[in-house]
């Protein structure tokens, strides 16, 4: 089975496919700078954890959206 290239897609795959590669872009860097405000006390888990993983994984969203959801306490400052 031959493997289908960027450029045989349909453009609304790709158009889809571009939504969400900025969309976890951006809600990576958001949780990240949440991440580095915060007091060590807010955060759930060590921040030195959180910040590689967010910058290191690309999850379409779902890890900075886990992050907001259950890794967060309290008010950033």
């Amino acid at each position: 089975m031959a493997k289908k290239k960027f450029e045989d897609l349909p453009g609304w795959v790709r158009a889809l496919m571009g939504l969400g590669g900025t969309a976890d872009v951006v809600l990576r860097i958001a949780a990240m700078i949440d991440v580095a405000r915060r007091d060590k006390d807010e955060v759930n888990g060590p921040k030195a954890v959180w910040l590689p993983a967010l910058g290191a994984v690309s999850s379409m969203g779902l890890l900075p959206l886990a992050y907001f959801r259950w890794g967060r306490r309290g008010p950033a400052k």
